[in-house]
């Protein structure tokens, strides 16, 4: 399965300072996107309804930019999906901005610009007529920038890459000794210009 994302622009920030929250469209049935792709009504509301569980335990979590798997990273999470609900063919959501680091920054872009809101999943989508098949597996919804050239943004980076799910949970393969050894001196690296800072 592949990890699919898809950008919305129509939300408005409410509030300021301590309490700032996300409002607005999360995603659209029946509608072809500027990816190309559609989602099928029943499709979508069967995932917001496996979703209501996470929301009413506070559990929704969502990061600042896309990451490039499937599980929620609680070092990169930014806010935290209050309300999902349909308005037509529009699915609409709530969401706080928490206290965290990237919840921080989160607030600082969008003092001083824009964001938008893009779903994450797992799926395939069906050559015949773009709609993403009935395996489609929603995770959340992480905040994103949103460059100029939105045809271009949509297009997931992580769509080329596998993913499996299997009873309800997401399995990652196994992960390449060059992707480790990257993702280990990104790490060293990071420490490294943080201990420059202190100096």
């Amino acid at each position: 399965m592949k990890l699919i994302t898809e950008v919305s622009r129509n939300i408005q920030v409410k509030g300021e300072d301590e309490n700032v929250y996300i409002e607005g469209i999360f995603s659209t049935a029946d509608l072809m996107n500027e990816n190309g792709r559609k989602y099928k009504y029943d499709v979508l509301d069967r995932e917001v309804r496996k979703l209501e569980e996470k929301i009413s335990k506070k559990c929704l979590w969502g990061e600042l930019g896309h990451p490039p798997n499937p599980e929620i990273n609680p070092d990169r999470i930014s806010h935290l999906v209050e309300k999902l609900f349909w308005e037509d063919n529009n699915l609409c959501g709530r969401a706080k901005i928490v206290d965290t680091a990237m919840g921080k920054t989160a607030k600082v872009l969008i003092k001083e610009g824009n964001l938008g809101i893009s779903s994450r999943g797992l799926g395939t989508v069906s050559e015949s007529d773009n709609y993403v098949n009935e395996d489609f597996n929603l995770i959340t919804w992480d905040l994103v920038t949103d460059p100029s050239n939105s045809p271009s943004w949509v297009k997931g980076i992580y769509e080329d890459k596998e993913f499996g799910v299997k009873k309800e949970e997401i399995v990652v393969p196994e992960p390449k000794l060059e992707d480790i050894q990257r993702e280990y001196h990104r790490k060293v690296w990071q420490v490294l210009i943080d201990i420059e800072k202190n100096i």
